[in-house]
């Protein structure tokens, strides 16, 4: 027992010295399964009725990264925190839109018989550090809009199937549409879009046109069962099902 929390220790040390380090607990890695199911406790009740400090985005550009990562709340809150102990969970914020971040950790602890995880992301948000276990935007796609001299960043989250994290095609997404310095625009909340298709690549699922006549690009996500259309004519968007 005592080898086991050193282990978890050492591995948390570690965490805070690399950038986007992955960490596995022994359970996790072996694939033991714990009963039950797990509930998230950046949207957990007894956290979200404290009074805490609401910690402001500021996202009004995008700053690019090979590899872009966001927050979104969605109209919601996420509760973040000081740490990751689930025995004595420190909330420190709450944050209440759309937020840019980096991702420092990824902490996988336990697996549960309903195909629920418990993993918790360390990042960074405006130079301050938080935890969090709720999933991170970690899938995007940027085109450029060059009629309008626009950008348009289409964000989503990769999705998980039978137990495994994020290893799956992605959902959940969003808009955001920049100019070409990378400053916010306009974006979409969540769309009611769902792909369900595993096996998609980039040009299955996403088409773009200028619609000359109506001078607005027509973007298309197309799932296997379903499709979406955001208008967009530089200003503003319109969504079509």
């Amino acid at each position: 027992m005592k080898r086991k929390v050193l282990l978890i220790a050492v591995l948390h040390i570690f965490s805070l010295s690399f950038a986007q380090t992955e960490l596995f607990y022994p359970d996790y890695k072996s694939g033991k399964l714990k009963n039950g199911s797990y509930q998230n406790k950046s949207y957990a009740e007894e956290y979200l009725k404290l009074k805490l400090p609401l910690i402001k985005s500021n996202l009004v550009s995008i700053t690019p990264q090979k590899k872009n990562f966001f927050l979104n709340p969605n109209n919601k809150e996420i509760v973040l925190f000081e740490n990751h102990d689930l025995n004595n969970l420190k909330p420190i914020g709450k944050l209440t839109s759309l937020a840019q971040v980096n991702l420092d950790s990824i902490i996988y602890k336990y697996k549960f018989n309903d195909f629920t995880n418990c993993v918790w992301n360390r990042i960074k948000i405006n130079d301050q550090y938080y935890y969090t276990d709720a999933d991170i935007h970690d899938f995007s796609i940027t085109k450029e809009l060059n009629k309008l001299n626009q950008k348009v960043y289409i964000i989503a989250q990769k999705d998980g199937y039978d137990g495994h994290y994020h290893l799956g095609y992605p959902e959940y997404f969003f808009l955001i549409f920049t100019n070409n310095q990378n400053h916010i625009i306009n974006k979409t909340g969540i769309l009611k879009f769902y792909l369900n298709n595993e096996y998609a690549m980039e040009e299955d699922i996403l088409n773009i046109e200028w619609n000359q006549s109506k001078n607005t690009y027509e973007i298309n996500l197309l799932g296997a069962d379903e499709k979406i259309k955001i208008s967009w004519d530089g200003k503003v968007f319109e969504i079509q099902k």
